[in-house]
């Protein structure tokens, strides 16, 4: 059970109910998971969802998006989302062992240079909250400055992403494919 529990949808005001509507006429996310929180404040909620259709189509390959998932829920612990993310990033063709790597800590082996890229990028934004002049030259040479920025921005969505899960006190499913370790 949640700590915050869903809203219905009969106790909306006007803009979450237009908010409601059009996320279960795209795509059917309300009331479950970081959702159950973001129903509370229609602007967030609808704000969130922009960024998140931005990530299905980006700079970044879906993969590499769920580099940056993966790392950034696992950095704020956040149980629920681990469990979404590791799903979708099996079907974005990371390997079981890849994240799991990234579950216990470790450098994961990547296929390619622009994934170990990414990996370096989101892990010392994460360790420092910055690129060192080292790490910045080497992610401009590697990955450019759109696909940097990109990065910045995705960790921002799962950082939100992973507070509200933790603050909803959203739960992962019992089948999950990858169970957080903390």
């Amino acid at each position: 059970m949640t700590r915050i529990p869903p809203l219905s949808r009969d106790k909306m005001d006007d803009d979450q109910g237009a908010i409601y509507d059009r996320i279960v006429g795209d795509n059917g996310r309300v009331g479950f998971g970081p959702a159950i929180g973001y129903a509370y404040s229609g602007p967030v909620w609808d704000l969130h969802n922009v960024s998140s259709s931005f990530l299905l189509d980006c700079p970044i390959t879906n993969a590499q998006v769920r580099i940056v998932s993966l790392m950034t829920v696992k950095h704020w612990n956040a149980s629920y989302p681990w469990s979404a993310q590791s799903k979708t990033a099996m079907g974005a063709g990371l390997s079981k062992e890849v994240i799991e790597a990234i579950n216990d800590g470790t450098q994961p082996e990547f296929d390619n240079d622009d994934d170990a890229a990414v990996y370096a990028v989101t892990k010392e934004l994460l360790e420092t909250g910055n690129l060192s002049d080292v790490g910045f030259k080497a992610a401009e040479a590697a990955l450019g400055n759109q696909r940097v920025i990109t990065i910045v921005h995705t960790i921002g969505h799962f950082c939100t992403t992973a507070m509200m899960a933790n603050v909803v006190g959203c739960v992962p499913p019992d089948d999950a494919v990858s169970v957080l370790k903390t």
